[in-house]
C-alpha cells in the first residue's frame, strides 16, 4: 500500500490540510534540511507547523519539496506522542511561538557546502514583523537573521 504523497509545484500553493494530525517526511529544496517523521499540526499560507517527540517546528513552504505521508504500525503509533491538530491564525507571525525559546534554526542553503548551515541551540530574543527579521543569540553573540532565508526552525533538546 503506498503512502500519500504531496508534491509542491513551484509557484502553486502548496495545501496540507489533508495531512493534519498525520506523521509525515517534510523533504526540503536543493541541500536544505529535511524533517522526518514529524506529526503536521496546523499550517498557514506560508508556513507548516509540526510536532517532533514533544518539540514543536516550523517549515517554509517555499522551501518543501514534498510531503510524504508515513505509514507507522499501531505500536510505534502508542510510543509517539498525540497529536493535537491546532487552528492557523493568519495574523500572527508564526516566529513569535519560539520568541523566548531555544531553537535550531536552519537557513536555506544556496550552494553545495555553505558555511554556516544555521544557527543552533540559538536564543529567539525577538521578532521584527515590519522588517522580516529575527534577533538571535547564539554562543554570547547576537544575530539579525532574514525570515525568507530560513527554511525550517525547531525547539532545542
Amino acid at each position: 500500500m503506498a503512502a500519500n504523497k504531496l508534491i509542491h509545484e513551484q509557484g502553486k500553493y502548496l495545501d496540507v490540510t489533508p495531512f493534519h494530525g498525520k506523521y509525515c517526511t517534510i523533504n526540503m529544496i536543493g541541500q536544505d534540511v529535511g524533517y522526518a517523521r514529524v506529526g503536521i499540526i496546523s499550517s498557514g499560507r506560508e508556513f507548516i507547523l509540526f510536532q517532533f517527540r514533544g518539540r514543536r517546528g516550523l517549515a517554509a513552504k517555499a522551501y518543501v519539496k514534498d510531503i510524504t505521508e508515513v505509514r507507522m504500525t499501531p505500536r510505534l503509533l502508542k510510543k509517539e506522542p498525540e497529536l493535537v491538530v491546532e487552528d492557523w491564525d493568519e495574523e500572527v507571525n508564526p516566529f513569535c511561538y519560539f520568541a523566548g525559546e531555544r531553537c535550531d534554526i536552519h537557513m536555506h542553503q544556496t550552494r553545495l557546502f555553505e558555511a554556516t548551515p544555521g544557527f543552533f541551540k540559538a536564543k529567539i530574543l525577538y521578532v521584527d514583523q515590519q522588517n522580516y527579521l529575527i534577533r538571535i543569540k547564539e554562543n554570547s553573540r547576537q544575530f539579525n537573521v532574514q525570515i525568507p532565508m530560513i527554511c525550517g526552525i525547531m525547539e532545542s533538546t
